[in-house]
Parts: C-alpha cells; structure tokens; sequence
C-alpha cells in the first residue's frame, strides 16, 4: 500500500436501516482524518437510507451483498470483497451475527477481525433471544479484537473474564455536539413548523418499531400523560415492522390527534429542540446514542433501568424499571417536567467521553496501531537486568513504527521505563516459577498467548525463551509465518556445558531466522549452521539517560558493582579483594546493586571478613545510572558474561571500570586494558584487589581510564543500534 493512501476499513454493517449503530458510525466516519484512514461499508442488499451520496463525498464506498440468512451466498460474496479489496481491518457491527461475517473475513485472510458490541439482549424477546443466546458462545471465535460501546454490552458478549482481564476495547457512542446544542431559536422554528403550541408539553421518542424499543408500553405511557394534560402530544420518529400495530393501538385509544408518526427523518437534531421529555422504555440496550443525543439537548429523559448505567449523563434523567405501571411513569414525568430547565450541557457531556471530537481521536490511533507490524520480545525477568534494560530500550525506540507487547515469564520488572503504547504481558508471578513444570507450563501458556496475537516478528533473550520461541517455530503451524530473532546474550560455553545441551541448542538455534550475538566469541561456539544466520549487535546505551545523570554530591571512597546475587556474578569475588582494601582505607564502601538468591550467604560472608558496615545491598533501583555516577569506581567480578549492560552503561558515564576476562565475553572486546578500563583474570582476588588500589591511589590514571571509557557512548548509541535491529525486520 502507498504509505500515501489512507487505511481502508471495511464495516459490516448488516441491514442499514438508519438506525442508532448506523448513526454512531458515521458520526465517527465524518469526524476522523479521512487522510489516514477511509471507511467502506458492507451492507445487506435489503437495505433502506443509506446515505450513498454522503459516503461517496466523503471518500468511502457502499457495497452491497446478500442477507446473512442466505449463509453460503452471503459468505461467498463477503469473502470475495474483502479478498478483493485487500482489506487489513474488518469491523463488524452486527453483535452476534457478527460470528459469519468474521468466518467470511478469516476465510479471506483478513488479520484484524474486530467484534463489536453494540447490544445486549431481553428474556421478553424470545425468538430473537433464542437465536443470540444460540450464537452469543461463538462471538469470539472468528474475531481477533473486541470492541463495545459499553461496560454492559461488552460483558454481555465476550465474558467478564475478557473485560476484566482489558481485552475489550470501550468505544463510546460518542456524537457532534454542535449538531446537539440547545437552541431556544431553532425550538420556536420547528414547533411552528410542526404545528406545535409553544405551550404544548412534547413527549419524544425516536427508535425503530421493533419489540425491542417497548413502543406498545410507550403509548400506555403516553395515554397516562395525556389523561391528565390533554395539552400534550407525542412524536415518534423512525419506522419498522410494527408501525402498523402501533398507529392502531393509538387509534383505539383515540389518540390518534395527539401522536404524530413522523416517520424516518433527517433534521433529527432539530426535533430534540422540540421536545420537553424525552421517553425511551426499551427491553434492552448496548448504550442508545439517541439517549446522549436527547441529554445534549438537554432534555428531561426518562429511560427503562434495562440498559447500561454509563447512558445517565444529566442529573435530571431518570431510570425507571419495567415493571412499574404505565401510570406511575406517567406521573414521575409530569412530576419532573414542570421543576425541568433546558441548559447548555455541553461540558457534562464532554466530561463523560461522548463529544466526537475528543473520542474519534481514540479510534484513530486503534485502527492505526492495529495496523501496524506486531512484534512480541519474549523475556526470562528475575529483575529489572541487562536483558530488560535493552528490552525497554528497543521496544521504546520500535513502538512508532510497530505495534510492540513484552511476554514475560515472570514479574514485569521494567514497566517504569515503557512507553505508555507498549503492552504487558505475564502468564505468573515470580515465586510460581520454581520448578520445571510451572516453567513449561507458562512457556505453553505464552505460545498459546501468542498463537492469539500471530506477531509477524517475535525476539527473544535469555536461553529459556529463546528455546520456548524456537520449540514454537518448529511445532506451532500458527507461528511459521513469524519472523524469529533470538539474542543469545550469555557465555553459551557456560551454559551449555555437556554435550547433549550443546547439540540441543545448535538444533534449536538452527530453527531461528536472525541470531543476535554479543561477542564473536560466543558466536564461533555453535555450529556453520547457526553462525550463517548470526549477527553481531552490542547492546544500546540510552544516550538521554547518559546526558540526564549528573553527579549529585561526591562520595570520596566508593566501589560500586550491578548485577543479580547469583554464583555467575560472583560477588564473594568481590567482598574478599575488598575486604583488603578496608584495611589500607578504612573508610572506603562497597555499594552492590541487585537482587536474587545469595543475599542472605553475602551479608554472612561480610560479616566474616568484618566489613559489615563497610558493604551496603541496595537491591533494585528504577534510577540506576542516577546511583551508579556517584561512585569512583566500578567492578565486575563475573565468571562469565555475554555483552554486560552494566559495565557498557558505568563506562559511558566515565566510571573507571574493572572487569574480568570473562571466557567468550564482551569485556575484552569493549576494553582495552589500562587504557578505556582495566582486565583482570576470572576468579583472581589478589588481582581485583591490586587494581581497585592502583585506581584509589592515582587519580590521573583513574580519570584518564573514566574518559577514555566514555567513548563506549558513541560506539554503542542507541539510534545507531536501533537501526541495526530494524535492518533484521525488512
């Protein structure tokens, strides 16, 4: 597609009778940015008052195909128009039928299949009822999204659990308040227009005549009000299959002169000027848009209690249950009306989320985002760590070019630094993962989630969702299309230590498209078969972070070290070469940043080496390059290391750094010895302890191996690298 040319969405429409969900639509359609997304309405062949030449001035299409009745027809015809117009999107608006439209829409290939409710349902209606409650369990199986125009309709059609868990998208029925705005002018106009006496008391309603709008109780209503003020008449606006039984209904109860059929009408925002009360006893609704219509004029609306809460707007609308008498209706009405004053209702409304001009914004972005590539980073998270650092950095820098979520296997640890557009996603929380097979069943758990979403691009760190990723290219049909990428950001040596471990991740990796490595030495570990598909990226620095963390005191005497409490990072390492500096500098501390298992076995050990006030664990931190500059020093004892954030990050602030040589590391391929840094070999206490000294005792060569450090910044900036990430999306 021309990125010129507007997003096509077709809406199912079903029978176009202008109706209220026809109303909601175009009111949306007239108010959207028609230069980036276009509407084409699909509409039922039987249809009456489309507007064909409003929607053709506005840039959108009608087409029309047979009846849903006429299933095999109606699918055949649909899928063939929405093959042909290559459509993206398909929004259907048709409640429960909308399970044939989206079958059609599946069977096409479409990707986005939005079910919209607009509806809910009333035991009153029984054939009707039958056939929703027959359709409402397949509501969601055709359908990629869910969409409602309120709380009510949405649980009713998709399932508490799906509205509960944010999984329906709340759309209001939201209208032009210009068009609404009381008018005490155009009121005069149409009341002489229509005949009508200034002091005449008007009673509105406009609705299809269907069981669902109660137009049988309504006249009950009415014949109430006007036994006891016969200065009272009724306008109804609208047609339909029962019109007929109505205007006899009237007509034995001789109310033939007081109740004006005025049929289908387009000047419909005049006549809510006309009217004192606005009157709608429906069995049931989704949220009735005429309801907002009525408030926005500020009429004095009485409503049935069966439809959603959300639609009570003004203070004065009331909500009165069915089961009360015709009679007591009319009284509470004529009671309200006579203390009832229209005013300007324009901020209420608005503050509620029903003026068009603020909500169309809303759908804009949805259909825009929806349109966008998916990509799904899969994540292993025990804290808020290198892997999640880069996570937060690239999926910040990909979210306006695509649709981003971030499936973790445990706690969300980086959901501070995401983009509002960014979705979470985590099967269980961290202390459920302490065995292998709530381990695979997650893992499932996450594939399945996945399967929903089809993402075109999934990335994964950590081997343990790198191996869920590649088990799901290889076993899951629904992910064959998707494009893998897996960051092996780990020593493989180290973690794939037997034989069987190594054989089982070069298969694996093999099932990969793009493998992004750290080191070249990590990446001449596995076979030609999985280097030929290996690239090497560093990880980004978040330069805005960098530039943003300025040293707030200076704390003469301070080592600092990142990293998980686990035996990879070594911090035992770290206490015994410092528990020698604190002899010659009694005054010096240790600060370790980081969270796990060995926490408790540390705090012994210091105490051991009696330098428990000497060394501080200061856990997580969401400010962590705040912290980490205000330190002299920085060291990293790891046995084993792939690309470490935490050393890139401390470099780029100018810490002079420490690390070990960690076998097919990344330090030894950022630092050069002595000069951007210092290396020490893996696991030497005496040499740790030597070069922390040499940096304390010379403050040139400390400040010299700081800014040299710095330039790690330029290499490694995050524009840069994004780039190289987005090269591996084409």
């Amino acid at each position: 597609m021309n990125k010129e040319e507007p997003i096509r969405i077709a809406h199912i429409i079903g029978k176009w009778v202008g109706g209220g969900v026809e109303a909601v639509v175009m009111n949306y359609y007239m108010n959207i940015d028609r230069n980036k997304i276009q509407f084409d309405f699909i509409c039922d062949n039987d249809s009456t008052n489309i507007p064909y030449d409003e929607i053709k001035s506005l840039g959108g299409k009608v087409i029309l195909i047979p009846p849903y009745q006429k299933v095999l027809k109606y699918h055949k015809e649909l899928k063939r128009v929405l093959k042909d117009g290559n459509y993206k999107i398909v929004h259907s608006h048709i409640n429960t039928l909308s399970v044939f439209s989206l079958w059609a829409a599946k069977s096409a290939g479409v990707p986005i299949r939005i079910a919209h409710s607009h509806s809910t349902t009333n035991k009153k209606e029984k054939k009707k009822n039958l056939l929703k409650q027959i359709l409402r369990p397949f509501s969601k199986i055709f359908a990629t999204d869910y969409m409602c125009c309120s709380e009510l309709s949405g649980r009713w059609l998709f399932g508490n659990k799906e509205y509960d868990e944010g999984n329906v998208f709340l759309l209001n029925n939201a209208i032009d308040l210009n068009k609404f705005k009381y008018d005490e002018k155009i009121r005069k106009q149409k009341r002489k227009e229509l005949n009508i006496k200034d002091d005449t008391l008007v009673i509105g309603h406009i609705g299809r005549f269907v069981e669902q709008k109660n137009h049988r109780f309504l006249i009950d209503i009415f014949n109430e009000i006007h036994k006891k003020n016969n200065n009272s008449i009724l306008l109804l606006t609208g047609q339909g299959p029962l019109v007929e039984e109505i205007n006899k209904k009237v007509i034995d109860l001789e109310l033939d002169n007081s109740v004006i059929f005025l049929g289908q009408r387009k000047d419909v925002n005049e006549l809510y000027q006309v009217y004192d009360v606005f009157l709608l006893p429906s069995l049931y609704e989704g949220l009735p848009v005429v309801g907002i219509e009525a408030q926005a004029t500020g009429n004095l609306c009485f409503l049935s209690e069966d439809m959603t809460k959300e639609t009570k707007i003004l203070n004065s609308t009331v909500f009165m249950s069915l089961d009360n008498s015709a009679e007591k209706w009319a009284n509470k009405i004529l009671e309200n009306v006579k203390k009832h004053q229209k005013h300007d209702t324009n901020e209420e409304i608005t503050k509620c989320g029903f003026n068009i001009k603020q909500e169309v914004n809303k759908l804009e972005e949805y259909y825009l985002e929806k349109e966008k590539q998916k990509i799904m980073f899969y994540c292993y998270s025990l804290a808020a760590g290198g892997a999640e650092r880069v996570i937060s950095t690239l999926a910040n820098k990909m979210v306006s070019d695509y649709s981003v979520e971030i499936d973790m296997l445990v706690n969300e640890e980086i959901a501070y630094t995401l983009d509002a557009k960014i979705k979470l996603w985590y099967p269980l929380k961290i202390e459920n993962q302490s065995n292998l097979k709530n381990k695979i069943i997650n893992s499932l758990k996450i594939i399945k989630y996945s399967n929903k979403i089809k993402p075109q691009y999934i990335i994964s760190f950590c081997p343990t969702m790198c191996f869920v990723a590649c088990f799901s290219k290889i076993f899951n049909y629904k992910l064959r299309k998707t494009k893998l990428i897996i960051s092996e950001r780990n020593n493989p040596s180290s973690e794939y230590k037997s034989f069987i471990m190594k054989k089982l991740a070069n298969f694996l990796y093999s099932k990969a498209d793009v493998i992004v490595f750290q080191t070249n030495d990590a990446m001449k570990f596995f076979n030609q078969k999985v280097q030929s598909k290996g690239v090497i990226i560093y990880n980004p620095i978040n330069e805005n972070f960098i530039k943003n963390s300025k040293k707030s005191y200076d704390l003469v005497g301070s080592i600092v070290s990142v990293g998980r409490l686990e035996n990879q990072k070594n911090h035992q390492l770290l206490i015994n070469s410092f528990s020698n500096i604190v002899k010659k500098y009694p005054n010096y501390i240790l600060k370790i940043y980081g969270v796990g298992s060995l926490r408790d076995d540390l705090e012994k050990f210091c105490k051991e080496k009696g330098i428990a006030n000497n060394v501080f664990f200061l856990g997580k931190s969401k400010f962590l390059y705040k912290e980490l500059i205000n330190n002299d020093i920085f060291v990293l004892s790891s046995d084993y290391e792939g690309m470490p954030n935490a050393l890139m990050e401390a470099m780029a602030l100018g810490l002079p750094c420490i690390s070990t040589d960690c076998p097919c590391g990344g330090p030894k391929e950022i630092i050069k010895n002595m000069k951007n840094g210092i290396l020490i070999e893996v696991g030497n206490s005496e040499a740790l302890t030597e070069s922390m000294e040499l940096l304390i005792k010379n403050d040139e060569i400390r400040k010299s191996i700081g800014n040299e450090g710095k330039k790690i910044a330029n290499k490694c900036n995050s524009d840069a690298i994004i780039k190289e990430w987005k090269q591996l999306l084409k």
